[in-house]
């Protein structure tokens, strides 16, 4: 169990810092707070609360929290964002060891802190990141059965790399390397401070561990530290999101999702029927259920796709020959750009 608020000696700093991003998060947060409690952690703690503007009574409740020391830090409508909200929590900790949640995470099984923080506890690593998964009961089970494996071709720690090295790796490598998840991460607090995650709206966490590896640091990938995280998102929000994915995936790393627009309506009819095929043929649910989820993967499906090849056009392939949709589909771009530059995507 995470130690009571007494059992610290007094005056003595926690050891670690966990710290949550909330906005009308009442419902949610909830179950990720019952997951700490229940976790068998010995090492003292602060709970973080980052708190954008709630209007639903989350803040109420969050400073309710009496069992594990608490703070709640308002973070004002408009300001949130992905690198500047946590590198504001980072110098307000006073735990050597940071944790990163937003707010609807679930850890599993209650060793999840233990196994998340030991590589940087004792030193073998700078940061490590646990591993997202899909509950089948709650969320999509089409996507829980595709994606659930993911992790495990990747390498359980990321060594420091040569700068003359990585100039070398293709860019799908180089993005491979990179990979980190915010959504439950851990960081040395003096790392962090030292290095800081870039001020971008977005993709802090991938940009943050390409600063660490070429610094001469380790990055672990906890596969024993899982956590449920998963959204059902409109169409729009699908859309935008993969858009500046794929605009900054282009700009950091060089890689193209997608690069033609016949390739979008191949891979939208490909995966659309590979994911009807296991609701219908793979997977024990309701048959109103294999219809719904079919239906919600082929319109996020066609948002994504759009989306990255949104994201990879320019001025010059978006003119180029006369396609009324490639010039409509830059100009969302530039617009979704302009404005996720000026206030931060939503935070998942």
């Amino acid at each position: 169990m995470i130690p009571a608020p007494g059992s610290r000696q007094a005056g003595a700093p926690p050891e670690v810092s966990i710290i949550i991003l909330t906005k009308n998060s009442l419902g949610v947060v909830n179950r990720l707070l019952d997951a700490i409690r229940s976790q068998d952690f010995p090492h003292s703690c602060e709970l973080i609360f980052m708190d954008n503007d709630s209007q639903d009574g989350t803040r109420e409740y969050l400073e309710s929290v009496r069992d594990i020391p608490a703070r709640v830090i308002p973070v004002a409508d408009g300001a949130f964002s992905h690198s500047g909200t946590r590198m504001e929590a980072a110098r307000a900790a006073a735990g050597s060891v940071l944790v990163f949640f937003t707010d609807d995470v679930v850890p599993i099984g209650n060793d999840f802190l233990a196994r998340l923080t030991e590589p940087v506890r004792t030193g073998r690593t700078e940061a490590a990141y646990g591993i997202w998964q899909i509950d089948p009961q709650w969320h999509d089970p089409v996507d829980a059965y595709m994606h659930n494996d993911w992790y495990k071709g990747y390498d359980d720690i990321v060594e420091p790399i040569p700068a003359y090295c990585w100039e070398k790796f293709p860019p799908e490598l180089r993005r491979r390397l990179c990979n980190f998840d915010n959504c439950a991460s851990c960081i040395g607090r003096d790392t962090l401070l030292r290095l800081e995650f870039p001020p971008v709206p977005y993709g802090e966490d991938m940009l943050f561990a390409r600063k660490l590896i070429l610094n001469g640091m380790r990055v672990a990938q906890v596969k024993e530290a899982k956590f449920y995280h998963w959204h059902k998102v409109k169409t729009g929000y699908m859309f935008r999101r993969m858009c500046y994915d794929s605009y900054l995936s282009v700009k950091e790393f060089d890689i193209y999702y997608v690069s033609r627009l016949r390739g979008v309506l191949k891979a939208i009819a490909m995966r659309s029927l590979q994911r009807t095929y296991f609701a219908f043929f793979k997977i024990r649910m309701p048959l109103a259920k294999r219809f719904y989820w079919s239906w919600y993967n082929f319109r996020t499906l066609s948002a994504d796709f759009f989306g990255k090849f949104a994201g990879i056009l320019t001025a010059e392939t978006a003119n180029k020959g006369f396609s009324p949709l490639k010039r409509r589909l830059f100009a969302a771009q530039e617009r979704i750009v302009a404005e996720i530059e000026k206030k931060s995507i939503l935070r998942y």
